[in-house]
């Protein structure tokens, strides 16, 4: 009884991590870099960008350019969510973690509180950035900004997850950061 007792644990753990290869790149144009990583279902990007770049992006878009500079002094990634598999999929930012190399961890600041910060501002803008959760069908996804409070150059890894049939999903991407202070178009 015992050892199907410990067979099941195992089945379940091994079910509820999904197993993934992390493709890293860097741009030779930029140097920023790209992580990549697909499994079970779930495809995740992240992309680092530029502090003079997202603040170009949200000036663009008429934001005050106090409400640019604060986004810009953040750990900004362009992050792509697919789901893959043939049934639908949910994702929840808040229960993502970042950890730094001092085992902290840390938050993303989700889109509700940035909201929030810019209509306490008079600014009724609600784009560029990753909704708090998501629902996926079958072959949806979504694009949009992540933004963690951190320095540029930051070294982390990050904890994500998300559910599928009823089942919970972690996966860590180790060795991220931050993009630096000065990128190579600034």
């Amino acid at each position: 009884m015992l050892r199907f007792l410990l067979l099941t644990f195992c089945f379940i753990l091994y079910s509820s991590v999904a197993v993934s290869a992390v493709k890293h790149t860097l741009s030779e144009t930029t140097g920023l870099s790209k992580w990549d990583v697909e499994g079970q279902g779930f495809s995740l990007s992240f992309a680092q960008l530029g502090a003079d770049y997202v603040k170009a992006v949200f000036i663009a878009r008429g934001l005050p350019t106090e409400v640019a500079e604060n986004v810009s002094t953040y750990c900004v990634f362009g992050t792509t969510i697919t789901n893959t598999s043939d049934t639908g999929l949910t994702s929840e930012l808040s229960n993502w973690r970042i950890v730094t190399r001092d085992g902290v961890e840390h938050k993303l600041k989700l889109k509700s509180e940035w909201v929030k910060e810019w209509i306490s501002k008079g600014v009724k803008f609600r784009w560029l950035l990753l909704s708090n959760q998501q629902n996926f069908d079958e072959g949806d996804w979504i694009q949009g900004f992540t933004t963690v409070a951190l320095k540029p150059g930051s070294r982390f890894d990050l904890h994500y997850s998300w559910k599928q049939q009823g089942k919970l999903f972690n996966q860590t991407i180790k060795g991220m950061h931050c993009a630096p202070a000065k990128t190579s178009t600034q």
